[in-house]
């Protein structure tokens, strides 16, 4: 039986650092943006990039988020896009935490096999 799967994605503006945990087991802090986040992903747009598959934490003003990051794309004039795939325990909802400037824009249904 097919299950369907209501997806919101919002754009948002908040200032945010990326922590990324490298090799060795540091931490370096990257500062970004928070552009767009939903239940499952976030994107922060930053002047540096970040290493695909690392692990991240992304300080908002009152909340962290955990992932990894899936994709860092490098956009002329504006910067890198990270998208970070959120941990499960990690998941989004506004009445967790809303960022600042929070626009739903879009809602769609993804069909799931069981």
């Amino acid at each position: 039986m097919a299950k369907q799967l209501s997806l919101v994605r919002n754009w948002c503006s908040e200032l945010v650092s990326v922590v990324c945990v490298n090799r060795n087991g540091g931490l370096e802090s990257v500062p970004g943006n928070l552009e767009e986040i939903d239940e499952y992903s976030a994107v922060v747009l930053s002047e540096r990039p970040v290493p695909i598959a690392s692990r991240v934490h992304v300080a908002c003003s009152t909340h962290i988020l955990r992932g990894v990051s899936r994709t860092c794309e490098f956009v002329p004039q504006l910067g890198y896009f990270i998208e970070i795939e959120l941990a499960p325990a990690s998941r989004w909802s506004p009445q967790w935490f809303s960022p600042r400037h929070l626009v739903p824009v879009r809602k769609y249904s993804v069909g799931l096999s069981a």
